[in-house]
């Protein structure tokens, strides 16, 4: 049927800076929470101008990476990218920005590079634990991309071997079984992920794959539901959901015209 696997990548990274004169700090906090506030809300045109503004006040890495951000969730790749190398050419050390113009790359399908930058990222000596976790998830989502899946297997269980509390590396476990036709250790990753996390709308998509792969139609419809249930934007239930209903419809059709 062609049933479509949601993969969890691309977590932003964000961090505050000091910059500025005192008059200017108060200034650039109340256009920063504006901008956050309509970022947050999805109004990204309105988000983009308060960040812009704050940027006239004073150019600080943290604000360019913000931008970044707003960008990046709009679609718009390339723009991202250059907020997101602007905030290094203020700041070389800021880790947020280098780590989300990682993420961009992933999702212009700049794989190659995204993975040296998740690369460079988990040799950051002292770096926090959870982002070391992501790099590694991320980084085997590019690697799984590429076509390397045994690299990207490697790269999720080093995930977990971090933070065994982590989600994402499971459901892409999940996804890489479930594409093998190991749909017992599929099933398995997913009901991990849910075990942390029972709302998880990717982990209720993959078992309805595999619901799907067994027959049970009924069961499938049912788990894409709870996907959606979850999370309305969960495009691979939405879709599965789609391709289950025009086969019903063609199988229903052949039954007839016996």
């Amino acid at each position: 049927m062609g049933c479509v696997l949601e993969s969890m990548v691309g977590k932003l990274w964000f961090g505050e800076q000091e910059g500025g004169k005192l008059v200017q700090k108060e200034q650039i906090k109340e256009l920063v929470n504006l901008g956050f506030s309509y970022f947050s809300s999805g109004q990204y045109k309105e988000a983009i101008d308060y960040f812009k503004q704050a940027l006239k006040v004073c150019e600080r890495a943290d604000i360019y990476n913000n931008l970044g951000a707003v960008y990046l969730r709009s679609g718009n790749y390339a723009k991202a990218a250059s907020a997101f190398r602007k905030a290094l050419h203020v700041d070389r050390s800021y880790v947020p920005a280098y780590y989300n113009l990682g993420v961009t790359l992933y999702y212009a399908r700049n794989y190659d590079n995204a993975i040296k930058i998740f690369d460079d990222v988990i040799g950051i000596k002292g770096l926090d634990t959870s982002l070391l976790a992501h790099a590694h998830s991320d980084k085997g989502c590019a690697q799984n991309r590429k076509g390397d899946i045994e690299g990207a297997k490697k790269s999720f269980e080093a995930a977990i071997v971090l933070d065994d509390k982590f989600i994402r590396p499971y459901v892409n476990l999940g996804n890489i079984y479930c594409n093998q036709g190991k749909f017992d250790d599929a099933q398995m990753q997913y009901n991990k992920a849910l075990e942390l996390d029972g709302k998880c709308p990717a982990a209720h998509n993959g078992l309805g794959v595999i619901a799907i792969e067994k027959g049970d139609f009924k069961k499938a419809e049912e788990l894409f539901d709870t996907a959606l249930r979850f999370y309305g934007g969960c495009e691979a239930a939405h879709i599965n959901k789609i391709l289950l209903k025009r086969a019903q419809g063609a199988s229903e059709d052949s039954s007839k015209k016996k």
